[in-house]
């Protein structure tokens, strides 16, 4: 059977963040799944059409990857998510892999960043080892957000870590609960906050939404008299994510 791979992602209209994130994940992934056809596919319809108005690029959504596997004869089809939660973009992905698992010998699907406690202990250890405790400072991690019931892992996030002995490391979401406003009143005593994308690209998010100069975290926070420094690093920089995604793809099960 002829072997393909399709690497689902939200997707990014920003080039630097995606050499270093959305790339080298499918370059780690291309080294992984040697005799497999590579496909990329981004769910973001609003990213797909910026690309495609502003530089004339077209990005496959998961119907066109689809479609594409199809084309190039791959029977035994792996797609690996690299979403970040099980929520509206990673079901468009389930939701399109199911319609077609009668054209494929099989069609198999990785999990999102964040599903399994295992992935909760994993994700959280590491992130300890990479936050370093500091007397009178916070961390502060933008997540995306969104109306989804699954949105609820951020909250599970933040408590797991205080569970942990890290009180100190906080969750902020652009659009979702919980709201940077819900987040302040517990940022009060701290002199100094680290601000951190908790999203695999640091595109317009975390370019604006959160190291910009107006209307964003680090200057909300400034206004509050806080020492404030950021690092726009997506979580695909990091090895460790990378990691799991991978570890993902190796225990996908089938899609029904």
């Amino acid at each position: 059977m002829k072997k393909g791979v399709i690497v689902a992602s939200f997707g990014t209209t920003h080039e630097d963040t995606r050499k270093k994130t959305i790339d080298v994940i499918e370059n780690d992934i291309k080294n992984t799944y040697k005799d497999s056809i590579i496909l990329r596919a981004w769910t973001s319809d609003i990213i797909r059409a910026k690309l495609k108005k502003r530089h004339d690029v077209h990005i496959n959504d998961i119907k066109e990857a689809m479609e594409e596997a199809l084309c190039l004869g791959v029977d035994d089809l792996l797609i690996i998510s690299t979403h970040i939660m099980d929520g509206i973009e990673n079901n468009k992905v389930k939701e399109v892999a199911a319609s077609y698992k009668d054209k494929f010998s099989r069609i198999r699907m990785g999990n999102a960043l964040l599903e399994s406690d295992e992935d909760f202990e994993y994700l959280i250890k590491e992130l300890d080892s990479l936050y370093e405790k500091e007397d009178g400072a916070a961390y502060l991690l933008m997540g995306h957000g969104s109306d989804h019931e699954s949105n609820k892992i951020y909250e599970l996030l933040r408590n797991r870590f205080a569970e942990c002995g890290r009180d100190d490391i906080y969750i902020a979401c652009v659009e979702g609960y919980p709201y940077l406003e819900d987040v302040l009143p517990k940022l009060s005593g701290y002199k100094t906050v680290h601000l951190s994308p908790f999203m695999i690209v640091a595109g317009d998010h975390a370019k604006n939404d959160m190291a910009g100069d107006e209307d964003s975290f680090k200057s909300i926070l400034e206004e509050m008299n806080k020492n404030v420094d950021y690092e726009l690093k997506g979580l695909g920089e990091y090895d460790f994510v990378r990691r799991l995604i991978l570890k993902h793809a190796d225990e996908a099960k089938y899609v029904s």
